[in-house]
């Protein structure tokens, strides 16, 4: 492989794990954003439990009437009461909630309400049951970790039971049972919706006194468990669904660059990359029935016989009981595995590449302007000079001569440049295409056939072809030289030589005719 050939190779394939290396690291950077937003958005919008004590009660006293009887105007709690006396009822609620957190940052709502109970003696389902609001619904912010609710109210008691009274008996109910129910009712809310609709979260703490009886003793029920329990809060934000939407749109754009990374890999692997591939994946899978050598196995002595696959190699392998060596070219184009044998033959499975100007886009016809040319001495190959004489004449009224690139830059004979001429290979499929040779001090004309050194990729070699002059010697500017001159090797024939035979030809013709 020539330097140039090494070199176009390298940069292809560096090139090629650049733009990988680029697309990898930019496939990274929107995965990663793509987990920091998602993981953002997962931050924001989690719930969670907090450790919380709660404590929740009621007490209340009895107004009476003057009377007889008693002496004092207000009567305590936990004993019975006679209801005729009965003017009014004092009741003070009290709630505190303690969270184990610091600043949580959750309301809460509480409400008093006073709800007449009228039930049914036989299936204690209630028959009436009107509710009426003490104290509207309060809403509060807390921005530290306790909540702490007193409210006092006094309650019309005789006006409830007036109410109740008057149901039962205009309606003739028989047997009932009637209470009034004092409630404050206390919603704690969190910033998300799992919190607010979670009924852990709603507390009551209820009065209740019978009505419509003579005597009443009065009872506290309540939801709140005292002691400790837990709460449900959550750490949500307004702005959280942005990071929800960028961390789709992230992932959505990894997925296309990785379609697009695979894709690039796929169609940039040539024939040279896929033989690095297949090499290792032979090594990789048979790792330990192969023998790497230093250098190259010296065939000399040995008769080689060609292996299609490498399976049929391991057959061999098998039969002979003989190690698989492995030699790989300097050019590292060309990987063989060879089985020699006592019997002097050498079992061999190739894997290479080959045709580096085709793989790395330059035409195999134009000569390679990036090596140093091979300068033939001044004693010529005369069998490859025979071998091109032994060609075809060329047929020069088949040849489609375009004008030079650079004709624009010729000067006449006294201007200083440097003198070439024009050739080209009418053989070839771009028979079209104009190489400059130096004329090597002859004088040539359009339409001359010379003898011309020139690269055979096939054959890595220099190899002398007969090309006709389609520029006639001319001086171009040094700079417009992209490559050392090959210089012309000698003169087949000339144009004018041609049309002089032609003539006399014609002559003789036209004379035995007469």
């Amino acid at each position: 492989m020539s330097e140039a050939e090494r070199k176009r190779r390298q940069d292809y394939k560096k090139n090629r794990a650049k733009w990988i290396l680029i697309q990898s690291i930019a496939i990274a950077l929107v995965a990663l954003i793509a987990l920091v937003s998602f993981f953002t958005y997962s931050r924001m919008n989690r719930t969670y439990y907090i450790e919380y004590v709660e404590h929740g009660d009621i007490s209340y006293r009895v107004h009476y009437t003057e009377n007889n009887f008693f002496d004092e105007e207000w009567i305590g709690q936990d004993q019975a009461y006679v209801v005729s006396l009965i003017d009014d009822l004092l009741a003070d609620f009290k709630y505190d909630l303690a969270v184990d957190a610091d600043k949580v940052g959750f309301d809460y709502q509480y409400s008093i309400t006073a709800q007449v109970l009228v039930f049914d003696k036989t299936s204690g389902d209630p028959l009436y049951s009107p509710t009426f609001e003490l104290l509207p619904e309060k809403t509060e912010t807390v921005n530290g970790n306790s909540v702490r609710i007193r409210e006092q109210l006094h309650v019309d008691y005789p006006t409830y039971n007036r109410l109740a009274n008057t149901f039962v008996n205009t309606y003739g109910i028989v047997g009932s049972t009637a209470t009034l129910s004092v409630t404050l009712n206390v919603n704690v809310l969190g910033n998300c919706d799992a919190f607010e609709d979670d009924s852990q979260n709603a507390y009551f703490v209820s009065l209740n006194v019978p009505l419509n009886v003579d005597t009443a003793d009065a009872s506290v029920t309540s939801s709140v468990t005292d002691g400790e329990s837990k709460i449900l809060a959550c750490s949500g934000a307004a702005n959280q669904n942005v990071f929800l939407i960028l961390g789709i749109v992230c992932a959505s754009l990894a997925l296309i660059l990785v379609t697009v990374l695979v894709a690039f890999t796929y169609l940039t692997r040539n024939e040279d990359i896929n033989y690095t591939i297949r090499v290792k994946k032979l090594v990789s899978s048979y790792r330990s029935f192969i023998q790497a050598m230093d250098g190259e196995f010296d065939t000399e002595g040995y008769q080689s016989v060609r292996i299609k696959s490498f399976v049929e190699l391991l057959g061999i392998r098998d039969t002979i009981q003989s190690p698989i060596l492995m030699s790989e070219n300097a050019d590292q184009t060309c990987t063989s595995f060879l089985i020699p044998t006592n019997t002097k033959l050498l079992y061999v499975f190739e894997v290479k590449v080959d045709n580096y100007d085709e793989i790395y886009g330059i035409p195999a016809e134009e000569p390679d302007t990036a090596e140093e040319p091979i300068i033939l001495d001044d004693t010529v190959d005369m069998e490859s000079v025979a071998e091109a004489i032994a060609e075809p004449d060329v047929d020069l009224s088949e040849i489609e001569y375009v004008p030079d690139d650079d004709d624009d830059f010729a000067v006449e004979e006294d201007e200083p440049g440097v003198e070439v001429v024009g050739v080209v290979w009418p053989e070839r499929a771009h028979k079209n295409k104009v190489y400059r040779y130096d004329p090597n001090g002859e004088r040539l004309y359009e339409g001359d056939v010379v003898l011309v050194p020139t690269r055979d990729v096939e054959r890595e070699r220099e190899v002398i072809r007969k090309a006709a002059v389609a520029h006639e010697n001319h001086r171009v500017e040094p700079e417009h030289i992209k490559h050392p001159l090959k210089k012309i090797i000698g003169i087949v024939k000339r144009k004018v030589e041609e049309a002089l035979v032609t003539a006399e030809t014609s002559s003789h013709d036209h004379t035995e005719e007469s």
